[in-house]
């Protein structure tokens, strides 16, 4: 999952010192803003070692007390920010390694706030290898939307995803899978595209339709947190392959009626169809310039970030830290006056404005994640980024291409995409 950021266009960027010219948020004036995601770690530990992981401190195995997420939710629940349902994401380690006990009582103390029942929408991201009948049927009575990590075919998912002891975790996802399947759990499956399948785009398609699969996303392994370099920058023509590897899957899920849902390219058909819905507060790409509490992200210990759930417990020396308040003696609006959330958020706005200015796809995508841009250029406060032709242009432009094709256009659909016009 990447939620990414659009920020205000303005004149010029404040500079890193300067007071963020924003409203000062409080309860009181926030029911023009709205929390769509809300991502909490219940542990930082996973029981996998995935050679491309982003996440620091996989090995901790300590959990959020029960009293800090009790105090989590009553700041979040009396922030003003909850007035519409909103996903609840259980990440930043792997969520099914604390115990199905550990669950009742937390969804227990979440569902003592006032239409928690009808406003929280549970979510897992899983690696699947701990997916049994128990849980299945936890995961069914509480209505949780299933995420499941896999990469392909045997030799491929192993190549990367492998235990402590360097085995391979293969079998005992797949079993995880069938699990869910068995026990009627929908599910969507995540697959990351590494230098080991990013020329096998046709045994790629091929295994998703043995295995029944038709909820799919595509991550481009990313260079971000604790992935400090990423295998498919260290190919010849990387960003060439993801092409081909993009095209060649697209045609072959044509060829076959399109029986996999692509997240990918779902997201570029709605915008090709409908211009501008990225901008929107509910949308994929999170708009900072609509609300800068869209999304939190809040850590076993009460820490909370914003922008992007990538940088939730990551170190860093330009910013100080990205946490930018305790929710067990603070508010999510002591953000506001955070010198590091400050920092951020005008490098993320001076970025977005150079996106705007430069980018042919900025009025699609609204300005990219910031943590790709941080990790990738070394800075908020930069435009384009390997994540974002990936996920963004290229299947924008590999169903484009099909559409001209199909209707016998020879020369480019340039009304569809344009340079957009200089920022005054």
């Amino acid at each position: 999952m990447t939620t990414t950021i659009s920020a205000s266009q303005t004149q010029s960027a404040p500079s890193q010192n300067a007071a963020l010219e924003i409203p000062k948020l409080t309860p009181m004036n926030s029911d023009r803003l709205a929390m769509g995601l809300l991502v909490i770690q219940p542990s930082p530990f996973c029981n996998i070692n995935c050679d491309y992981c982003y996440l620091p401190n996989r090995t901790d195995t300590r959990r959020m007390d029960f009293d800090v997420l009790e105090k989590v939710m009553d700041k979040i629940w009396n922030s003003g920010l909850v007035i519409s349902p909103f996903s609840l994401l259980w990440h930043a380690g792997e969520p099914l390694a604390v115990p199905i006990k550990w669950y009742e009582q937390a969804f227990e103390i979440i569902n003592r706030f006032p239409k928690a029942k009808d406003y929280v929408i549970h979510s897992v991201q899983t690696n699947g290898t701990l997916v049994n009948d128990k849980w299945c049927a936890f995961l069914n009575e509480h209505q949780v939307e299933v995420g499941i990590s896999i990469d392909g075919p045997e030799h491929i998912h192993d190549h990367h995803r492998k235990t402590r002891k360097g085995e391979g975790t293969f079998q005992k996802a797949m079993r995880g899978m069938e699990t869910l399947r068995k026990n009627n759990v929908p599910f969507g499956v995540i697959s990351v595209i590494s230098d080991i399948s990013v020329d096998h785009p046709d045994e790629m398609y091929e295994f998703y339709r043995e295995h029944d699969i038709t909820g799919l996303g595509f991550n481009i392994e990313e260079v971000e947190g604790a992935n400090a370099s990423s295998s498919l920058d260290k190919m010849e023509g990387g960003l060439d392959r993801i092409r081909s590897f993009l095209k060649r899957f697209y045609l072959r899920n044509k060829a076959d009626g399109f029986p996999i849902n692509v997240r990918e390219f779902q997201n570029a058909e709605r915008n090709i169809l409908e211009p501008g819905w990225s901008h929107k507060p509910d949308g994929d790409y999170y708009n900072m310039e609509a609300d800068p509490f869209g999304m939190i992200n809040v850590d076993c210990f009460g820490n909370f970030s914003s922008f992007s759930p990538e940088l939730l417990g990551q170190p860093t020396e330009k910013y100080g830290s990205f946490s930018f308040g305790n929710l067990i003696n603070g508010s999510v609006f002591d953000a506001t006056v955070n010198e590091a959330f400050q920092h951020v958020l005008a490098d993320i706005e001076a970025g977005n404005k150079k996106c705007a200015e430069t980018c042919q796809f900025w009025q699609y995508c609204g300005g990219a994640s910031p943590s790709n841009k941080y990790y990738e250029n070394g800075s908020f406060d930069s435009a384009q980024t390997h994540q974002c032709k990936s996920t963004v242009q290229m299947p924008m432009e590999i169903i484009l291409e099909d559409l001209e094709n199909d209707l016998g256009i020879t020369d480019k659909v340039a009304p569809l995409i344009e340079m957009p016009a200089p920022q005054n």
